[in-house]
Protein backbone atom coordinates (compact mmCIF):
# COMPACT_ATOMS: atom_id res chain seq x y z
CA UNK A 1 0.00 0.00 0.00
CA UNK A 2 1.34 3.43 -0.40
CA UNK A 3 2.31 6.00 1.92
CA UNK A 4 0.11 8.74 -0.17
CA UNK A 5 -3.71 7.39 -0.25
CA UNK A 6 -5.27 10.84 -0.70
CA UNK A 7 -5.90 9.17 -4.35
CA UNK A 8 -8.43 6.83 -3.17
CA UNK A 9 -11.86 7.63 -3.18
CA UNK A 10 -14.18 6.66 -0.30
CA UNK A 11 -17.35 6.73 -2.89
CA UNK A 12 -18.48 5.33 -6.03
CA UNK A 13 -21.57 6.65 -8.09
CA UNK A 14 -23.68 3.25 -8.66
CA UNK A 15 -22.64 2.66 -12.18
CA UNK A 16 -18.94 2.11 -11.23
CA UNK A 17 -19.09 -1.35 -10.15
CA UNK A 18 -22.17 -3.87 -10.88
CA UNK A 19 -23.76 -6.19 -7.69
CA UNK A 20 -21.57 -9.33 -6.97
CA UNK A 21 -18.30 -8.23 -9.69
CA UNK A 22 -15.28 -9.40 -8.54
CA UNK A 23 -12.40 -7.15 -7.60
CA UNK A 24 -9.07 -7.13 -6.24
CA UNK A 25 -8.94 -5.68 -3.06
CA UNK A 26 -5.67 -4.62 -0.51
CA UNK A 27 -6.74 -5.36 3.11
CA UNK A 28 -6.04 -1.55 4.50
CA UNK A 29 -7.10 -1.47 8.26
CA UNK A 30 -9.38 -3.15 10.74
CA UNK A 31 -12.37 -1.34 12.54
CA UNK A 32 -15.29 -1.52 14.38
CA UNK A 33 -17.60 -2.16 11.76
CA UNK A 34 -15.08 -5.00 9.84
CA UNK A 35 -11.86 -4.36 7.36
CA UNK A 36 -11.47 -1.73 5.14
CA UNK A 37 -9.84 -2.52 2.01
CA UNK A 38 -8.63 -0.94 -0.86
CA UNK A 39 -10.75 -2.02 -4.23
CA UNK A 40 -8.86 -2.16 -7.34
CA UNK A 41 -6.08 0.49 -6.21
CA UNK A 42 -8.58 3.34 -6.47
CA UNK A 43 -11.77 2.83 -3.75
CA UNK A 44 -11.85 2.23 -0.31
CA UNK A 45 -14.96 -0.41 0.43
CA UNK A 46 -15.80 -2.60 3.67
CA UNK A 47 -16.14 -6.40 4.43
CA UNK A 48 -18.96 -6.13 7.75
CA UNK A 49 -17.16 -8.31 10.38
CA UNK A 50 -20.49 -10.68 9.89
CA UNK A 51 -18.68 -11.42 6.34
CA UNK A 52 -15.67 -12.18 7.78
CA UNK A 53 -14.47 -16.17 8.44
CA UNK A 54 -10.67 -15.91 8.38
CA UNK A 55 -7.53 -14.28 9.64
CA UNK A 56 -6.48 -11.31 7.63
CA UNK A 57 -3.27 -9.72 7.63
CA UNK A 58 -2.79 -5.52 6.54
CA UNK A 59 -1.41 -5.51 2.88
CA UNK A 60 -3.04 -8.68 2.23
CA UNK A 61 -4.21 -9.09 -1.33
CA UNK A 62 -7.00 -11.15 -2.65
CA UNK A 63 -10.14 -11.46 -4.52
CA UNK A 64 -13.36 -9.76 -3.06
CA UNK A 65 -17.18 -9.39 -4.89
CA UNK A 66 -18.82 -6.22 -4.56
CA UNK A 67 -22.22 -6.58 -2.89
CA UNK A 68 -23.54 -3.11 -2.89
CA UNK A 69 -22.28 0.47 -3.62
CA UNK A 70 -24.88 2.41 -1.13
CA UNK A 71 -27.40 5.23 -1.54
CA UNK A 72 -24.31 7.77 0.07
CA UNK A 73 -21.76 5.80 -2.50
CA UNK A 74 -20.48 3.92 0.08
CA UNK A 75 -19.22 0.17 -1.12
CA UNK A 76 -19.82 -3.69 0.73
CA UNK A 77 -17.34 -5.53 -0.03
CA UNK A 78 -17.49 -9.37 0.58
CA UNK A 79 -14.73 -12.37 0.25
CA UNK A 80 -17.29 -14.80 -0.63
CA UNK A 81 -18.74 -14.65 -4.13
CA UNK A 82 -22.73 -14.50 -4.56
CA UNK A 83 -24.19 -16.80 -2.32
CA UNK A 84 -25.74 -19.10 -5.00
CA UNK A 85 -22.05 -19.75 -6.41
CA UNK A 86 -20.97 -20.41 -2.92
CA UNK A 87 -23.73 -23.00 -2.20
CA UNK A 88 -21.86 -24.90 -5.40
CA UNK A 89 -18.01 -24.72 -3.80
CA UNK A 90 -19.36 -25.32 -0.14
CA UNK A 91 -20.98 -28.65 -1.93
CA UNK A 92 -17.35 -29.36 -3.24
CA UNK A 93 -16.04 -28.66 0.06
CA UNK A 94 -18.50 -30.99 1.90
CA UNK A 95 -17.73 -34.09 -0.94
CA UNK A 96 -13.55 -33.08 -0.12
CA UNK A 97 -14.68 -33.49 3.49
CA UNK A 98 -16.22 -36.62 3.74
CA UNK A 99 -14.04 -38.36 1.56
CA UNK A 100 -10.82 -36.91 3.92
CA UNK A 101 -12.53 -38.34 6.69
CA UNK A 102 -13.81 -41.95 5.44
CA UNK A 103 -17.70 -41.44 4.25
CA UNK A 104 -19.22 -40.17 7.15
CA UNK A 105 -18.75 -36.87 9.09
CA UNK A 106 -20.53 -35.77 12.58
CA UNK A 107 -21.19 -32.38 10.48
CA UNK A 108 -24.94 -31.46 10.06
CA UNK A 109 -27.83 -29.51 10.26
CA UNK A 110 -27.49 -29.52 13.48
CA UNK A 111 -24.00 -28.76 14.22
CA UNK A 112 -23.01 -25.31 15.65
CA UNK A 113 -22.71 -22.00 13.69
CA UNK A 114 -19.37 -22.09 15.39
CA UNK A 115 -18.12 -25.74 14.06
CA UNK A 116 -19.23 -25.15 10.87
CA UNK A 117 -18.09 -22.15 10.04
CA UNK A 118 -14.19 -23.14 11.57
CA UNK A 119 -14.12 -26.49 9.29
CA UNK A 120 -15.62 -25.06 6.21
CA UNK A 121 -15.61 -20.95 6.70
CA UNK A 122 -19.48 -20.73 5.48
CA UNK A 123 -22.60 -19.60 7.34
CA UNK A 124 -24.73 -22.17 9.01
CA UNK A 125 -27.49 -21.30 6.81
CA UNK A 126 -24.78 -21.74 3.49
CA UNK A 127 -23.79 -24.98 4.95
CA UNK A 128 -27.54 -26.41 5.19
CA UNK A 129 -28.42 -25.65 1.46
CA UNK A 130 -24.76 -26.71 0.81
CA UNK A 131 -25.80 -30.08 2.13
CA UNK A 132 -29.84 -29.63 1.05
CA UNK A 133 -28.46 -29.74 -2.24
CA UNK A 134 -25.82 -32.87 -1.98
CA UNK A 135 -28.83 -34.75 -0.48
CA UNK A 136 -31.44 -34.09 -3.52
CA UNK A 137 -28.36 -35.13 -6.10
CA UNK A 138 -28.24 -38.57 -4.14
CA UNK A 139 -24.86 -37.45 -2.99
CA UNK A 140 -25.35 -37.92 0.34
CA UNK A 141 -27.78 -39.09 3.29
CA UNK A 142 -28.22 -37.35 6.22
CA UNK A 143 -28.31 -39.35 9.46
CA UNK A 144 -29.19 -37.88 13.18
CA UNK A 145 -25.38 -39.18 13.47
CA UNK A 146 -24.33 -36.40 10.75
CA UNK A 147 -24.10 -36.96 7.10
CA UNK A 148 -22.64 -39.81 4.76
CA UNK A 149 -21.26 -40.25 1.24
CA UNK A 150 -23.72 -42.19 -0.89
Amino acid sequence: MKNNDEHLKETASPEVFTEWQEVDVEIYAFVNLGIRVVINNEYIGLVYKNDIYDEYQIGQKRKAYIKLVREDGKIDVSFRPWQGRHVFSTADKILEHLKAVGGKSSFNDKSAPEDIKKEFQVSKKVFKQAIGKLYKQGKIKITDEGIELI
